[in-house]
């Protein structure tokens, strides 16, 4: 079977998963003052039920050769939320090279720009529809990762880098 899943990142970020932990928290507490022991507890663990969806909801695109699908979307707790899209092939896997800027001030107000430069994966199917696939710092490591995609789906890796 060639199926590849490629997670792309958490949906939500820390802090504001930290932040729905603190307010179930909260609203159990709440709930203990204001209900019944019974009822604040049935109620807290329905609402709690909640939270691991939340904490481990993932960007998730998913690369089935053998039926011909592709499915770019969020998972969770096992459900799947997205669009599947069929294609013909797979046209080429190429590499972006993008130039980012980080400007950090201090409490003096002095100004540091800081200039990198990120390599960002992309998938091209044949009808011209480009996927993000996955995204590094160091070329070296987005090369290893596509190149192990390109062999599971037997393509030949354009080894080209397109500056953007």
């Amino acid at each position: 079977m060639k199926i590849i899943r490629i997670n792309k990142g958490k949906v939500i970020n820390l802090p504001l998963r930290l932040v729905s932990v603190i307010i179930i928290v909260f609203i159990t507490i709440q709930l203990m003052d204001a209900l019944p022991e019974p009822w604040s507890i049935f109620i807290t663990i329905i609402i709690a039920s909640f939270l691991p969806a939340i904490w481990f909801a993932s960007y998730l695109i998913v690369i089935d050769d053998e039926n011909k699908t592709l499915f770019d979307g969020v998972w969770t707790m096992g459900r799947r939320f997205g669009k599947t899209i069929k294609y013909q092939s797979i046209d080429k896997i190429f590499i972006n090279k993008v130039k980012t800027k980080q400007t950090m001030y201090s409490l003096s107000n002095n100004q540091n720009i800081v200039s990198n430069h990120e390599f960002q994966a992309y998938i091209k199917l044949d009808n011209g529809v480009k996927y993000y696939l996955l995204s590094h710092p160091l070329e070296k490591r987005i090369h290893e990762n596509v190149t192990k995609i390109s062999q599971k789906l037997g393509l030949k890796q354009s080894q080209k880098l397109t500056d953007v």
